[in-house]
């Protein structure tokens, strides 16, 4: 149940982030205003500057009438209905600055593009029936209508994203950006999975034990699972936010992979370690110690151990050098984030008693945490134990570098 317990929390959490992130680029349509009569007096103009060629000095002098024609080549669409009639209304107020409601704000860029645009699916009513007009990326048409004595037109762009427009550092890459809940609308689900998750992790039912038994407190186990999952949710994270897209993580950023991902697969097996000694019980038997864990217990005759000492368990040099990297990779606040638990992993070591048995396999009895605090509550019962069955005790201190606590190492052949 203690593996469980995480396994679930932590596959939600993963979901909820993927998700997240997890574009949709179905074709969208690009709504905006269009006043012909401003756009043919810039014809030629480019950021200020006038480049006329003869093809746009052409456009620049042609009857309003004709050049509507050569710039929609025909692709009027008749705008009649209510429908229509409230998108014009929109896109007027949208243009002029005037404030619209919460229903078509939700169209605007998510990048405030400083075009007044609104999104649309194309399979949405409005436009599913346009459908031949649109055939190809940057495809357009124009819909029109009367307004007294003169024609009001919205131009209609169909619009593709694709993975290549999602770039490192920047995501996606492509202008102007669709309103997040077109581009991303199953992120609505993540706060729905990290709930359940959490309660999962909170409520599933935890093994009662036996009077006089060993165990680790549960805030400490919960300490502990936190710790995973602050190596877990970045690293597993930060490829996909650089990226701005979770699949678009294996096209277009798939060299973050080997670079972040094997410490978030260090945080799970530290995770399934807090899973273990969540679970982990000693008792103290007349003639042997018993230590069970999820995956069931085994017993130990104190006549089968050779001696016992002081173990201090370190992190490995190379996972510490890789946290240094990872901090320096980000960016503000999360650069310095990561660069504090880099810190804590450099200076982190904790204490065991290790007992040696004849046949030479090792059994670690975690005592300390990394901060060198008590961890597990009575243990000098277990010293006691030892010394009245008259076990050989020795005071050098043994280091070990491991990636997280052990409990039993078999000897090497």
């Amino acid at each position: 149940m203690e593996l469980w317990r995480r396994l679930i929390l932590l596959v939600f959490i993963c979901v909820a982030v993927w998700l997240a992130k997890l574009a949709c680029l179905a074709p969208l349509i690009l709504v905006q205003s269009v006043d012909f009569t401003e756009k043919q007096k810039k014809e030629g103009s480019y950021m200020g500057f006038r480049m006329m060629t003869d093809e746009k000095q052409k456009l620049h002098d042609m009857p309003m009438h004709d050049y509507i024609s050569a710039v929609t080549k025909g692709r009027i669409i008749g705008a009649a209905g209510r429908e229509w009639e409230e998108l014009f209304g929109a896109i007027t107020a949208v243009t002029d600055g005037r404030k619209i409601s919460d229903e078509w704000s939700r169209r605007l860029p998510s990048d405030q593009h400083p075009m007044k645009i609104l999104f649309f699916r194309a399979d949405e009513p409005l436009f599913s029936s346009l459908s031949g007009y649109f055939r190809a990326a940057g495809d357009t048409a124009y819909a029109a209508r009367p307004a007294g004595n003169r024609t009001e037109y919205l131009k209609l762009e169909y619009r593709v994203y694709r993975d290549d427009d999602f770039h490192f550092g920047s995501g996606l890459s492509s202008y102007p950006h669709p309103p997040t809940h077109l581009l991303y609308p199953y992120r609505k689900y993540g706060l729905w999975l990290l709930l359940i998750g959490l309660l999962a992790y909170l409520l599933l039912p935890r093994t009662k034990s036996e009077p006089g038994t060993l165990q680790y407190p549960l805030w400490r186990m919960v300490l502990g699972d936190i710790a995973s999952f602050l190596l877990i949710i970045p690293f597993f994270s930060l490829p996909i936010l650089i990226i701005g897209g979770s699949k678009q993580l294996f096209t277009q950023g798939w060299p973050l992979i080997p670079f972040f991902w094997p410490l978030f697969f260090i945080g799970i097996w530290l995770l399934v370690i807090s899973a273990w000694f969540a679970s982990y019980r000693i008792v103290l038997l007349e003639d042997r110690i018993r230590i069970s864990t999820y995956k069931g217990s085994v017993e130990f005759p104190f006549s089968d151990i050779s001696y016992f000492q002081p173990v201090v368990f370190k992190p490995p040099k190379w996972l510490i050098l890789l946290s240094w990297l990872g901090a320096l990779s980000g960016k503000g606040s999360a650069q310095i984030g990561a660069a504090g638990r880099a810190m804590i992993l450099s200076s982190s070591a904790s204490g065991s008693i290790g007992i040696r048995l004849k046949n030479r396999a090792d059994i670690f009895i975690n005592i300390t945490d990394q901060m060198g605090n008590d961890a597990m509550k009575g243990f000098q019962k277990i010293l006691k134990a030892l010394q009245e069955h008259e076990v050989q005790e020795k005071d050098e201190v043994r280091e070990i570098r491991s990636l997280g606590f052990e409990t039993l190492r078999l000897p090497q052949k």
